[in-house]
């Protein structure tokens, strides 16, 4: 009888362990990366002591950048120095040489603290047939604030995964914005 639960035990380890390795093939390490979607990483807007200088928003009420360098980064974000304040007023200019920015913003109702982080949610950064889409999704604040605010969401993705070409910034499905 002995015998005959160890026979078992082992035909039972062996059909578990051809389960798993059929069944890693549908596992996602075992893919290939897809050279069209690229890493992002989401950098806060609080990150940095400063914030973005004005537009015309009556004009251009969603505003996109592509930020390649430290020169383009001094263009368009303002240092906003306190006492007290540890934040750096941007990027170190070697960060460009790796690094560079996708930024989105609008000028808005203050959002209260709960619904910040959730005001832009990136969804991905895919390169196509030489064409950079930014797709996010924005949802305006309901906060009840009787001021408004400029904001934004800023993605930082490698340097060597796009060169040059158009940039399609897409907002809840919605083309909001083009680079050329």
């Amino acid at each position: 009888m002995g015998n005959m639960v160890h026979k078992r035990m082992r035909s039972i380890s062996a059909a578990a362990l051809l389960a798993m390795t059929a069944g890693c093939s549908w596992m996602p390490w075992g893919e290939k990366e897809d050279p069209t979607i690229l890493p992002f990483k989401t950098i806060q807007s609080g990150s940095y002591q400063g914030f973005l200088k004005n537009w015309d928003d009556t004009r251009t009420p969603v505003f996109c950048a592509l930020i390649r360098s430290r020169a383009q980064w001094d263009e368009l974000m303002q240092p906003a120095a306190t006492m007290g304040d540890r934040r750096p007023a941007g990027p170190p200019a070697a960060y460009f040489q790796t690094k560079q920015y996708l930024l989105v913003a609008r000028v808005m109702q203050a959002p209260d603290a709960a619904e910040r982080p959730h005001v832009f949610t990136p969804l991905s950064v895919t390169l196509r047939q030489g064409v950079l889409r930014v797709n996010y999704l924005y949802r305006a604040p309901a906060s009840g604030a009787s001021y408004q605010v400029k904001d934004y969401m800023m993605l930082a993705i490698p340097k060597e995964r796009y060169t040059t070409g158009p940039v399609v910034f897409q907002e809840n499905d919605r083309r909001v914005c083009e680079l050329h």
